[in-house]
């Protein structure tokens, strides 16, 4: 006994670590305990029995780990006794409870309660989780889910977006490059580069999600995910996904619906503008053209127009190719372009006939449907987008699409040109006084003493800082800029006689503002500066990207769309 006792090992405390060893035991000890009480609760099994035999065990074997100079030979009769006794719990419960509640002990089971574990660990710490329409929530993928990373890519791509207000995120994915964009306030910021494998399982992600075709990579496909952002809210997301020889790409627009949404008095109308507007709405017949390059905000003005009329008093009927909202009290007609031009001429005359008061289009079907339309509308009000540059281009669109310009004289009555500008962001926008040539050369009164420009930045304690709410891009939000033509008799006379010069007079006369003096009006009042307004007017797709550098991205120019005038629909393309 004397030699047992000098020739065994140090008292376990005075190392370092073999207490280490016996805390990592009894916290082990403790959770499982915890749980199997848990479980004899939730199955009403002997509780409190089971719970003394654990303490029990739980007893004799720590006591024996302190007691026996050997602290290997202590671990392995405590880890032997504390196991014993679970081991005989489960044995017990397995034979209580029924089928499917019974404990298997193997590699398949430890695996899927790993898997358990890992999924709820990931619903619990995304920033971003996704929805189906119906707002039921869509798992989170692991970290050893194939879909892990392209989750975090997504998450990245809408913590970065989101706070800007993009209204789009384009991907287009190549066999040899990928390109990911988020399109803020008109302007496109490329995001950092990622391997096109990576790009496509984003792709292949998202389409999942909206329970779309992953086999399918050339058709065009839609659906609508919702996602919830936490700090960054819940928004819809649709998606468009379309592939060709080049590659596959997918556009996903934000909150399309609230973008199209907007009261008329918010669209930017100026006050002498906005009431023009108004009384042409009361007016009775005649076609109104709303003219602009693409995505620029026509269906925003027009779904804002149509929501200025009456539809228990009026009859408001649509022909549409895509239905960006459904207005309350509207009747919406959905046209694809995938209808025969005599099958939606049949329908446009039949509408004719039933004589609504109001009658939206999105499109000309063929070369006699703007005839049909110039007949029609000498009864009822017509509204339609025109893809045009500016209100003269779109009226000598239209006469010339009519074939006949008495005709299109008459039943023309408005042409509503716009632009977006970004307005600047009013914490960050720096004031300074004009140079007196500067306003001359851009036609501004001399009496301007102080303008706007964008700064992106913010002074805090001295030290020059992003601000915090354009996130350093200087701008927040869009708005338009319109040059209202509105027709009267004379003006008609004008245009069925092609006398340009005298119209463009007789106009004048009536005090239409051109585009240009609408946009540095809005210079004038601080909404926007010269510079954004240099940008949206100079170039006829609607401006080059800014230059502007943002604390992650640089803008990207885009090439100007100069094409001939068609009609159509710009979707739902926000102010």
């Amino acid at each position: 006994m004397t030699h047992a006792i000098a020739t065994a090992e140090p008292v376990f405390l005075m190392s370092l670590f073999k207490p280490i060893l016996f805390l990592a035991l009894a916290t082990g000890w403790g959770w499982a305990v915890s749980n199997l009480d848990s479980d004899a609760g939730r199955f009403f099994l002997k509780r409190r029995l089971w719970n003394l035999a654990h303490l029990g065990s739980a007893v004799l074997a720590f006591g024996l780990l302190l007691l026996i100079p050997y602290f290997f030979v202590g671990l392995m009769l405590a880890l032997l006794i504390l196991a014993g006794v679970s081991g005989g719990y489960v044995y017990y419960r397995n034979n209580e409870v029924p089928g499917p509640a019974k404990w298997e002990v193997s590699l398949d089971f430890i695996r899927e309660h790993m898997s358990k574990r890992g999924a709820q660990s990931a619903q619990k710490h995304a920033a971003v989780v996704l929805m189906k329409k119906d707002e039921t929530r869509l798992p989170v993928p692991s970290r050893d889910d194939p879909n892990a990373e392209a989750h975090t890519l997504f998450e990245n791509l809408l913590d970065f977006s989101l706070p800007r207000n993009a209204d789009r995120i384009d991907i287009l994915v190549e066999p040899s490059k990928a390109a990911i964009v988020a399109r803020i306030d008109g302007v496109s910021y490329p995001q950092p580069p990622v391997e096109p494998a990576l790009a496509m399982r984003l792709v292949d992600y998202l389409k999942s999600s909206a329970g779309l075709d992953l086999a399918e990579r050339r058709k065009k496909q839609n659906g609508l995910i919702k996602v919830d952002g936490g700090d960054l809210g819940r928004h819809t997301l649709d998606l468009t996904t379309s592939g060709s020889t080049r590659g596959l790409s997918m556009a996903v627009n934000i909150d399309p619906d609230l973008r199209t949404q907007m009261p008329l008095e918010q669209l930017g109308l100026l006050e002498p503008q906005l009431k023009k507007v108004q009384d042409l709405m009361e007016s009775l017949g005649g076609v109104t053209l709303v003219a602009a390059p693409p995505a620029q905000g026509t269906t925003t003005t027009l779904y804002s127009i149509l929501s200025g009329h009456d539809p228990y008093t009026s009859s408001v009927v649509t022909l549409e190719d895509q239905i960006a909202w459904e207005l309350e009290g509207v009747h919406h007609n959905h046209m694809p372009a995938s209808i025969p031009p005599e099958k939606y001429n049949e329908k446009l005359l039949g509408v004719f006939r039933a004589d609504p008061q109001v009658l939206y289009l999105t499109r000309f079907a063929d070369s006699k449907s703007p005839a049909h339309i110039a007949q029609g509308a000498l009864e009822t009000r017509v509204y339609m987008p025109l893809e045009a540059d500016d209100t003269f281009g779109a009226l000598r669109a239209w006469v010339k699409a009519v074939g006949d310009r008495k005709l299109g004289a008459k039943s023309i009555t408005a042409v509503i040109s716009q632009r977006l500008v970004r307005r600047l962001c009013h914490t960050c926008r720096t004031p300074f006084v004009p140079d007196p040539a500067a306003l001359k050369k851009f036609n501004l009164p001399g009496k301007v003493e102080q303008l706007f420009h964008a700064s992106g930045q913010v002074m805090v304690k001295d030290k020059a800082q992003p601000c915090p709410d354009c996130m350093g891009l200087g701008y927040r939000g869009r708005t338009g800029v319109f040059e209202v033509m509105i027709l009267d008799d004379k003006a008609r006379k004008y245009v069925a006689t092609g006398e340009d010069d005298k119209l463009r007079a007789h106009l004048r006369r009536l005090r239409m503002l051109w585009l240009q003096e609408a946009a540095l009006a809005k210079v004038v009042e601080g909404v926007t500066d010269i510079k954004e307004v240099t940008r949206a007017l100079s170039n006829k797709s609607g401006g080059r990207s800014s230059r502007r550098s943002s604390s992650r991205s640089k803008p990207r120019d885009k090439p100007s769309d100069q094409g001939t005038v068609k009609t159509g629909s710009d979707g739902p393309e926000a102010v």
